[in-house]
């Protein structure tokens, strides 16, 4: 199956990277110092040559790592994947590792990168193909973000906190690289305010939802009526609410306990009791 352009990170689908462009993203300010790690010049059957200084692309002289100054913001086209040569004989420790086959852009350099398929965490690149795709898509497209967020959000111009309304929409007008060096929305209000969230926080299905599409936003908020709808965005609850807006507003218990008639659902904030399906006390 060809590579579509939809996903950064491809897991075990690593022949899908083959004739790809990758961009290889800074690292925190913390970790320059360290450089990066996996590249290397010369792919050989001894995985142990990762820690031998002369196969080190660009070594650092410290921790058999590459130099951040000659690697940050490098684009790397992919000639070839392979796996690693010893996941023939022991497919459980290394069947998820592979090297891939690069070449430097700007100086033609062919390389070798250590790629695990597990490992969407550490993976340094952004494809190409990816991003640009994922531009057209979000450009233009508005947004209800969490209090939370936005109370941790800047103004972009100011540099200060930002000022806003909850519930207020937020059109993206760009996507691109932010000063950590992970992918961020370019988000502008009615009045011109622009601010910056992290890409993650729109496309996570993981954890209480932090960024609501516009539409989603309004279905929500006629769903749940005005007020209600902003405690949500606020993280909060109150008596009379229901369970599933207490599961936007806070998420997933970490326990449900049964008391009589009532259910008991236990938060590091506190317990709420449900008799049916609302919350009759939050103490």
């Amino acid at each position: 199956m060809p590579y579509d352009s939809t996903t950064n990170f491809l897991g075990k689908n690593v022949q899908q990277y083959i004739g790809q462009e990758l961009y290889l993203k800074g690292l925190e300010k913390s970790s320059q110092s360290y450089g990066y790690t996996g590249f290397i010049l010369k792919y050989q059957k001894d995985d142990d040559l990762l820690n031998d200084e002369k196969n080190i692309y660009k070594p650092n002289g410290k921790n058999y790592s590459s130099r951040y100054e000659d690697l940050a913001g490098s684009y790397f086209q992919v000639l070839d994947v392979m796996r690693h040569p010893k996941a023939k004989k022991d497919a459980g420790e290394y069947g998820d590792e592979f090297y891939f086959k690069l070449q430097e852009k700007s100086s033609g350099d062919i390389l070798f990168y250590k790629y695990n398929a597990n490992s969407e965490y550490t993976f340094p690149f952004i494809l190409t193909g990816f991003f640009i795709k994922e531009k057209q898509r979000l450009i233009g497209n508005e947004y209800v973000v969490s209090d939370d967020v936005l109370s941790m959000s800047r103004n972009l111009v100011s540099g200060k906190a930002l000022s806003f309304t909850t519930g207020q929409t937020w059109k993206c007008i760009d996507f691109d690289v932010n000063n950590s060096n992970e992918l961020s929305l370019l988000l502008q209000n009615g009045g011109g305010l622009k601010t910056a969230i992290p890409y993650s926080l729109v496309v996570s299905d993981e954890g209480i939802k932090k960024v609501y599409t516009a539409a989603e936003a309004l279905a929500m908020k006629r769903k749940y009526n005005e007020n209600n709808y902003r405690r949500i965005l606020q993280n909060k609850v109150r008596v009379g609410m229901t369970k599933e807006m207490t599961l936007l507003a806070w998420g997933e218990p970490a326990e449900i306990k049964q008391s009589g008639r009532n259910e008991i659902w236990s938060y590091p904030a506190g317990n709420l009791v449900f008799s049916g399906d609302k919350i009759i006390s939050t103490k």
